[in-house]
């Protein structure tokens, strides 16, 4: 018999002790938010103790408290943290717009960086708008970013350099690339809308590319990259982008309305010269794709724009 004592196993970068009854808690920032409310629901049916950091009263733990304490122990935090692209950009509003995603990005970074048992994986919200407007180009996670001097660009690329910024060697880093999502938050609700009031004409040429992704794939996509812990970019999009053509016209086919004219790119400059929401939100698009979750073997629920629109419309 060998007597030896086995040799100690070596642990990963990644792997760290775990405090007595926080294995599976993660810690969602932005968590009382629609993005945040529907991945918290999806996690918590997984079994994971679910905490949303935020600002508001139903937050369940505070910016201005002693919230980092929680992380020690916790299996992962998710970053969701940001104020809606969705108005007018005025220089104040793109001023806003950034803070609010880079001044909670560091606030996490310093946290993990002094935790003495920080969570296995950090994943960061960003968006596909870091590629810029690039016609009908195939974008994926190894595309080069857009122009720094547009807006989104710019705001996506202090957004994830903030994250970038940490040397943490003990929690992996993940960024998720959230395209346009289609569900019952967001902006699905107000093309809806525009649609049953015969307003719901494509926006300019209506060759801009949406990139779409169904609320539930989302959900399940930050599960996916949660659970494998692996650092580095996923794009949240599903394999299929549709042009803003085509989009508006499957949406108008799923509320029984016929073929409405398009909004020419003047009226939007106009509206959005008047508060509206900027124009580029509409007249930009990005035709991405999900390489790398698919090369990892996620299955998309929902690959037709058709079909996930007639989920959340129909039932």
């Amino acid at each position: 018999m060998n007597n030896q004592p086995e040799p100690k196993r070596q642990t990963t970068p990644h792997e760290r002790p775990v405090a007595v009854g926080a294995a599976r808690r993660v810690i969602i920032a932005g968590g009382t938010g629609y993005l945040g409310r529907l991945i918290g629901v999806l996690l918590m049916k997984e079994g994971y103790e679910v905490l949303a950091l935020g600002r508001g009263e139903n937050a369940d733990l505070q910016w201005r408290e002693n919230w980092q304490s929680s992380l020690e122990g916790a299996e992962a935090i998710i970053n969701l943290s940001g104020e809606t692209i969705a108005q007018k950009w005025t220089h104040m509003a793109q001023t806003n717009i950034i803070e609010s995603r880079v001044s909670p990005t560091r606030k996490i970074g310093e946290a993990l960086a002094n935790a003495n048992h920080p969570p296995r994986i950090w994943i960061n919200a960003s968006a596909i708008g870091i590629y810029g407007n690039r016609g009908d180009e195939i974008l994926d996670e190894d595309s080069p970013t857009g122009n720094s001097e547009e807006f989104l660009v710019k705001t996506c690329l202090e957004w994830e350099a903030a994250q970038d910024a940490f040397d943490l060697p003990r929690t992996a880093k993940a960024k998720v690339r959230v395209g346009v999502v289609l569900g019952h938050g967001g902006a699905l609700p107000t093309l809806i809308k525009l649609a049953k009031a015969f307003l719901g004409g494509h926006a300019g040429s209506g060759q801009q590319y949406m990139s779409w992704i169904h609320e539930d794939d989302l959900a399940r996509l930050f599960l996916h990259v949660l659970e494998r812990g692996e650092p580095g970019v996923f794009n949240g999009t599903a394999p299929n982008p549709v042009t803003n053509e085509a989009m508006m016209r499957e949406l108008r086919a799923m509320v029984g309305r016929p073929w409405s004219p398009p909004v020419p790119q003047f009226a939007l400059r106009v509206a959005g010269a008047l508060g509206a929401p900027d124009p580029e939100l509409l007249l930009h698009g990005q035709r991405v794709l999900p390489k790398r979750a698919e090369a990892e073997g996620f299955a998309f629920t929902h690959h037709a724009v058709t079909t996930a629109l007639k989920t959340l419309i129909r039932g």
